[in-house]
């Protein structure tokens, strides 16, 4: 049995596609040396209400030291909500009932899907992983996508799986046969 490890990347994300259905989930994307997990938790937005609550409520009303005192509660419990996330759902990745896990041995392609909102004022990306059997799992990761597209491509070619980039997004081709890796 091989010693836990810890993530190389988390971030807050929206669970989109879980095996094939349109499941729409608020959790964590955690990427391993060896695994891409979903987790669904919420605290991190619970954070950020309570929080919000508690400092509009703590503060007289009526001027502008309130309105920054609000804005403080808010980051605070989004903050605090995000931190007590993550342990739970590195403590989750074990039981794979609580969590989505996708072994990166099976991941066949990276992708993309962007879609606007607002008269396509703001663009909104969606990572979706493909894997061998042809089931999309999608991930809207708060802040940029991109990012976590490229360390998904990192972890992959240190894995040995040759990764290209495409105008779809990236091409992953499994370990060569015959290469005893």
């Amino acid at each position: 049995m091989t010693a836990p490890t810890r993530p190389i990347r988390s971030d807050s994300a929206w669970l989109l596609l879980k095996a094939g259905t349109r499941q729409k989930m608020r959790g964590v994307m955690l990427l391993y040396p060896d695994k891409l997990v979903g987790v669904p938790v919420a605290l991190e937005y619970w954070g950020i209400v309570l929080g919000g609550l508690i400092a509009g409520l703590a503060y007289p009303w009526g001027n502008f030291t309130w309105a920054l005192v609000l804005i403080a509660g808010l980051w605070l419990g989004g903050t605090i909500g995000r931190a007590v996330d993550r342990r739970q759902a590195i403590k989750a990745v074990g039981d794979p009932e609580a969590a989505t896990i996708i072994p990166l041995d099976l991941v066949t392609g990276v992708r993309i899907d962007r879609s606007t909102r607002l008269g396509g004022m703001v663009s909104i990306g969606t990572l979706v992983v493909t894997t061998a059997d042809g089931t999309e799992y999608g991930f809207r990761v708060r802040g940029l996508s991109g990012s976590m597209q490229a360390s998904l491509a990192a972890a992959l070619a240190r894995l040995g799986r040759e990764v290209r980039a495409t105008t779809g997004g990236l091409a992953i081709t499994p370990h060569p046969a015959g290469d005893g890796a």
